[in-house]
């Protein structure tokens, strides 16, 4: 019912009425670039608290929308959706001078409130509208093309994500390598979670590992480094070992868990160039200094 709703409303803010509200049109276009928009077929899914880029798949950079005219013109775009509390960036709803034969990129973001509940679809339109000259505003009633979006509040990551590389080589020889993970409290509307972790390994390179810790506040929608640290001082090239990371938050009565495990191999180490090409340049000139002044005091000495 509210897709009807807000089509009709669409419908009426397009019928032309640029006199009685206006608006002064010096071009013969204002239209989102490539208007009927491409957009993701279905329902954007969006969890409550997420701040969500709007992809465009037109300019080639995600998240941006482009706005075109033929003419320099007054213009910019407002939003109009079915659901409160809903923020757009601050592009929308901005009365700005564009260029002639012009188009302005805005780099658009959604954010759902954190109080969104699970399934509610935001049925959001954006509206191109030239300004009135005696507000100085965007007005609805100057509107000239419409782009529609469906947004759906999904359910919300869980409590305890972690991340690590397939992968990490290590240098031979290093007494101290570490190995990085990153615990995530991917939920933003989360307050701040405390984590701990166990990270452990086989022993194949290095002494075992039996690592605990603890990482504090980490805030909703962040994450946090934490690294095994592994002795490679004593292996050989090609050995292999793997770490296992398990994470721990406790939500309530209950354990909520998550498990990675990375592997390391061992690598021989890179030398490091001591005569680059800058460097071997710098000693020549260096040289060549030191013998004209060499030279110099040496002519002085003669007379």
């Amino acid at each position: 019912m509210k897709k009807f709703a807000l089509l009709a409303l669409a419908m009426l803010l397009l019928v032309p009425n640029l006199v009685n509200a206006q608006c002064t049109v010096n071009g013969t276009y204002l239209v989102w670039y490539g208007a009927p928009y491409e957009l993701p077929a279905g329902n954007i899914p969006i969890f409550a608290g997420q701040t969500l880029s709007w992809n465009t798949y037109v300019s080639g950079e995600e998240g941006c929308l482009v706005l075109c005219v033929d003419a320099a013109e007054n213009c910019g775009y407002l939003v109009v959706d079915t659901e409160t509390g809903w923020l757009y960036n601050e592009d929308a709803g901005i009365c700005a001078a564009l260029p002639s034969d012009g188009c302005w990129i805005f780099y658009f973001d959604v954010t759902a409130p954190v109080e969104a509940v699970i399934g509610t679809v935001n049925e959001a339109l954006l509206i191109t509208c030239y300004c009135n000259d005696v507000s100085g505003e965007l007005d609805l009633a100057c509107a000239t093309d419409t782009m529609f979006a469906y947004f759906e509040v999904a359910k919300p990551p869980v409590e305890i994500e972690i991340f690590q590389d397939t992968l990490t080589e290590v240098d031979q020889g290093v007494t101290a390598a570490y190995i990085p993970f990153q615990i995530c409290n991917g939920d933003p509307a989360a307050d701040p979670r405390n984590y701990t972790f166990n990270i452990t390994s086989q022993g194949t390179v290095g002494p075992a590992l039996d690592q605990d810790g603890t990482l504090t506040g980490v805030p909703g929608g962040d994450c946090d480094w934490v690294y095994g640290i592994v002795d490679a001082s004593a292996a050989l090239i090609g050995d292999v070992d793997t770490l296992t990371i398990i994470g721990r938050y406790k939500a309530g009565p209950v354990d909520v868990r998550d498990t990675c495990v990375q592997a390391i191999l061992i690598v021989e180490p890179v030398p490091v160039p001591l005569f680059t090409r800058p460097v071997v340049t710098i000693m020549v000139l260096a040289m060549i200094l030191a013998a004209a002044v060499v030279m110099k005091r040496r002519a002085k000495s003669v007379a």
